[in-house]
């Protein structure tokens, strides 16, 4: 049975990777931060995933935490299923499973290679390129709750969801242009044909929680249960929803992977000022954090607390429509991006030091090419500051006196997001740009601006994907003109109706992505997503902001604490850990 060298690599070892960086959990009062590239500063965390030793599970307890620490908040609705915004996504890995999921680290590098078996028992069976067979777990069992009384997770289910997401969901771009079918052969087997070899199905597809596809049983789709009281198979039971304060679950006692969770119950706030959330952490009123930037110059102030920080993890940029002045010329856009001083805005921001600038694919490990390195080539100037060449080009595409311009987001993402911001505004203001920004309602922002409805003299700026799994995901779900989510303009899926210096118009940029997402050969697809940087470089479809660092606080008495950054620390996290107020 033929077993494809590339996905055959996420279930024996992990890939021997250029690391971009590596920490260690430290006391708040000594934070080590190891050197880019694997270099000095601090003990290597074992790379095998597997936390330090932490003492014997304790059972019990509740852990408190801002949900998605300052940038919590209410979700839009419970329905994941029908959601792309994060606030939805959040709540649902407490009580939904997907088919697989990524396995925990003690570092806090991007890294989704390692993926293990949720709904499915295990890895699928790899038949050949585009066949795989899932076996579900003997014990997965819906959680013992009327409509569905606990009883078995049937292959047929997820069928029913998978194919509701597919007709539903903002988030389904990816599946419908890599799924050819499904078919449960039996109550615990489930075969996925694919259209054609898809390098990251694994990431992308099965393992995704950024959007889903959730395992959702159709009686409470049928009851109209989802807003109300949304049940699934995974690690938690939902309980109750405050909006503005908290959502509340309690520990599944049947879950596959019993006795985990360890504690009893989560309590996930939804207040996002970052002065309450340091109060109640010193007063012990709160476990963690939550993942944030705004932190860092707090951590001492949690007695004993113990820090993770890394580098972001967030993708976001600058980004416009092309069918309307000024954006519609490339000049422009090139401009805007050699106007951002980078080197000034992380230096001011990233207070630990652990990010780097950011490329069209944010800081994946093996694929990431730092544009300020020698391996770039000529495209790095369009990332480099020089803001006598910016203004030439404004002059060349016929602003000689500079542009106006309204750039729109929302005031959710933070304070650390609001600085970031005024620091590119600044920037820009030095060679022409001048922007007064509009930090709306996120309701109407999301609505409007995101969804790519930005009309002329305006310009979006903000998170476009808060944890992408794989460059394909940024590639496809931001850029292609046939996603369901695309966030630049104009809307459409016919290349003839848009303007050539758009993605869609962009021939050669679009058999690029085609390339790197069907080819298996991992080193051959790493080459290609480099070569796919230095081109998006000239274009600069959108400009890819500044990173800098995340910090993640958490209480001394929780122990066996692991982080996989992306969507679902309720069944990758929060299951193995446990608190022992004691100790």
């Amino acid at each position: 049975m033929k077993q494809s060298q590339y996905w055959s690599r996420f279930g024996r070892k992990r890939l021997a990777r250029r690391r971009l960086l590596q920490t260690t959990a430290v006391g708040a009062a000594g934070l080590a931060v190891a050197a880019a590239c694997g270099g000095g500063g601090g003990d290597e965390a074992p790379s095998d995933g597997v936390a330090p030793s932490a003492g014997e599970p304790k059972a019990g307890g509740t852990f408190r935490f801002p949900m998605v620490g300052l940038s919590s908040g209410n979700p839009p609705t419970l329905d994941a299923n029908t959601q792309l915004t994060y606030l939805a996504q959040y709540p649902a890995a407490y009580h939904y499973s997907r088919l697989l999921k990524f396995v925990p680290d003690t570092t806090t590098n991007l890294d989704f290679t390692q993926v293990e078996g949720d709904a499915s028992d295990g890895l699928p069976e790899i038949v050949d390129d585009v066949t795989f067979i899932f076996t579900l777990r003997g014990n997965l069992d819906f959680h013992d709750i009327s409509p569905v009384d606990g009883r078995p997770v049937t292959a047929q289910d997820i069928v029913t969801s998978f194919e509701r997401f597919a007709a539903e969901s903002s988030n389904r771009g990816n599946w419908l242009r890599a799924v050819e079918g499904m078919e449960a052969t039996d109550d615990k087997t489930l075969v996925i044909t694919l259209r054609r070899a898809f390098a990251p199905a694994f990431a992308v597809l099965f393992a995704n929680s950024d959007g889903g596809p959730w395992i959702v049983p159709q009686e409470v789709v049928d009851q109209e249960l989802l807003e109300t009281q949304p049940i699934g198979s995974g690690p938690f039971i939902f309980e109750s929803w405050e909006p503005d304060v908290v959502i509340r679950w309690r520990k599944n006692p049947n879950w596959y992977d019993a006795p985990k969770p360890y504690i009893d119950a989560v309590e996930a706030s939804l207040v996002n000022d970052p002065e309450v959330i340091i109060q109640n952490m010193v007063a012990g009123n709160l476990e963690a954090t939550g993942w944030s930037s705004a932190l860092f110059e707090r951590v001492g102030d949690v007695p004993n607390a113990t820090v993770l920080t890394g580098p972001e993890r967030v993708f976001g940029a600058a980004y416009f429509n092309f069918a309307v002045p000024p954006f519609n010329d490339k000049r422009v856009r090139q401009a805007l991006s050699m106007a951002w001083d980078r080197p000034g805005v992380q230096q001011a921001l990233d207070k630990a030091g652990a990010a780097g600038p950011l490329t069209h694919i944010t800081q994946f490990g093996p694929f990431y090419l730092d544009p300020f390195g020698s391996d770039f080539g000529p495209n790095a100037k369009y990332y480099e500051r020089n803001v006598e060449e910016a203004k030439r080009l404004l002059t060349e595409a016929g602003y000689p006196n500079g542009i106006d311009l309204v750039g729109r987001s929302s005031s959710v993402y933070g304070s650390v997001f609001g600085d970031r911001t005024e620091a590119f505004g600044s920037s820009a203001e030095e060679a022409g740009f001048r922007i007064s920004f509009d930090f709306g309602e996120y309701g109407g922002y999301i609505s409007t601006t995101f969804f790519g409805e930005i009309p002329e003299n305006e310009l979006g700026i903000a998170p476009l994907m808060g944890s992408p799994h794989d460059p394909h995901n940024i590639f496809f779900t931001i850029f292609h003109p046939t996603s369901a989510r695309h966030n630049w303009g104009p809307r459409g899926t016919d290349p003839a109706e848009l303007p050539d210096n758009s993605p869609a118009g962009d021939q050669t940029l679009l058999d690029l992505w085609d390339a790197q997402a069907a080819e298996l050969d991992f080193e051959a697809r790493v080459e290609i997503v480099k070569e796919i940087q230095r081109n998006m470089a000239e274009s600069m479809y959108l400009i890819p902001w500044t990173g800098y660092s995340g910090v993640m606080i958490h209480q001394p008495w929780v122990k066996n604490f692991q982080w996989a950054r992306d969507y679902a620390p309720a069944v990758e996290n929060l299951p193995h850990l446990w608190i022992d107020r004691e100790a």
